[in-house]
């Protein structure tokens, strides 16, 4: 009954700090670029943040610069592959708002999702039994859809009390109501061994959030990030296409975009053919029954069976595909572009995504002679490819 009443005293004084004070981090700019970040390398690590907190960005206008870029780029110096982080972030998001944002997203193609939540909950001093419904109905439904092999980890609520502007008075309050709210995350995921809870690091002293401050914070969760990843996780991953529709209708999208924005590809096959020096390169889409070159350098077709495409295989990766020397492989040797009069042998590509995640085409090289194709090469491939996606779904185009 104390606790209930001393809740009612001090959510209101919360709120009004939180509104009125100069030090209140909620005037500190927060990122407003693309919800994607990408580190280079090949065969990237997928990675989802949901929720509010650090990964919202407050003090940095770049997600670049905030904890999404920093992880990415750190697990990747850890893992040696690529990572991508897509995020799903709100200053104001609460465990409650989380959960129809979570339903809308497709689960299945992260390896990594990293759960956010409780900054606003505990400053609210949301009750504890609400708190632990709430936060297992986000569990439940991480785990009903996401694969078995994606790992979840699970921030703990930082302390407020660390910041010396925050009235100590009411620290002390709302601490004492996020260590209640750890604590049942905690027994609650007792239930779960795939998911990993990360405690709040006390090394640092209080600084206002900012690029070098995201860094420290990334580099802590990459670390344990890494020592959770299987070191033996295929680089890729066949993945048949069950939401066939859903790309589908990301073709449409695309086809209305590019209508729309006149968009121009020329310069990427172009830019392509003369990086890798092949005799072509391509943007294609996947249709139902076929594929459609977009935009090519090289040569004179503009389209082939689905059946019989390349790129196909491509999109059902989340990574490269190298064919060195197609007549010596079984699965593509008899293929009409190897057997007919253009004889491909050589083949790499790289899928392109919209920004839901479905893979609606890809970036590709072909020669008439095998050719090597370096881990360097696959990192230059998949940056030119990313390149693509923002020049096709960003409302600036690059």
């Amino acid at each position: 009954m104390l606790n209930r009443a001393a809740h009612l005293f001090v959510r209101p004084l919360v709120s009004a700090w939180l509104a009125t004070s100069q030090y209140s981090w909620n005037r500190h700019p927060v990122a407003t670029d693309s919800p994607h970040v990408h580190a280079r390398g090949t065969n990237p690590d997928r990675i989802l943040i949901i929720g509010d907190g650090a990964a919202t960005g407050r003090g940095v206008r770049t997600h670049d610069l905030g904890l999404p870029g920093y992880l990415a780029r750190s697990l990747s110096t850890r893992t040696n592959r690529a990572a991508d982080v897509d995020l799903a972030v709100d200053g104001s998001m609460t465990i409650r708002t989380g959960l129809p944002t979570l339903a809308g997203l497709d689960l299945f193609r992260f390896d990594i999702i990293i759960l956010s939540f409780g900054a606003n909950e505990t400053l609210d001093l949301m009750p504890t039994r609400t708190w632990t419904h709430c936060f297992e109905n986000i569990l439940l439904d991480v785990l009903t859809r996401a694969p078995a092999s994606t790992k979840v980890f699970v921030l703990a609520i930082p302390a407020f009390g660390i910041n010396p502007h925050f009235p100590k008075s009411l620290a002390r309050v709302v601490d004492a109501h996020g260590q209640r709210l750890n604590t049942a995350t905690l027994r609650l995921m007792k239930a779960y061994s795939e998911m990993v809870f990360v405690p709040e690091s006390h090394d640092h002293a209080f600084e206002f959030e900012g690029a070098h401050l995201y860094r420290q914070w990334a580099e802590e969760l990459a670390s344990r990030i890494a020592s959770n990843l299987d070191p033996a996780r295929p680089k890729t991953r066949s993945t048949e296409e069950t939401d066939e529709q859903d790309r589908q209708d990301a073709l449409q999208r695309f086809e209305t975009i590019s209508r729309e924005r006149a968009l121009d590809l020329e310069s990427f096959t172009q830019q392509a053919k003369n990086i890798f020096g092949t005799e072509i390169a391509a943007i294609t889409f996947v249709r139902s029954d076929t594929e459609t070159m977009r935009s090519v350098a090289g040569t004179t077709i503009s389209e082939l069976p689905r059946a019989e495409s390349f790129c196909d295989v491509t999109i059902r990766r989340t990574g490269h595909l190298v064919i060195h020397d197609a007549t010596l492989d079984n699965r593509y040797a008899d293929y009409t572009l190897v057997t007919g009069p253009h004889h491909i042998r050589f083949y790499a590509g790289y899928p392109l995504q919209d920004p839901q995640g479905h893979r609606i085409g890809a970036l590709c090289l072909m020669d008439t002679r095998p050719t090597p194709f370096t881990d360097n090469d696959a990192d230059t491939l998949r940056t030119l490819a990313l390149r693509i996606q923002k020049h096709i779904y960003d409302p600036a185009p690059s």
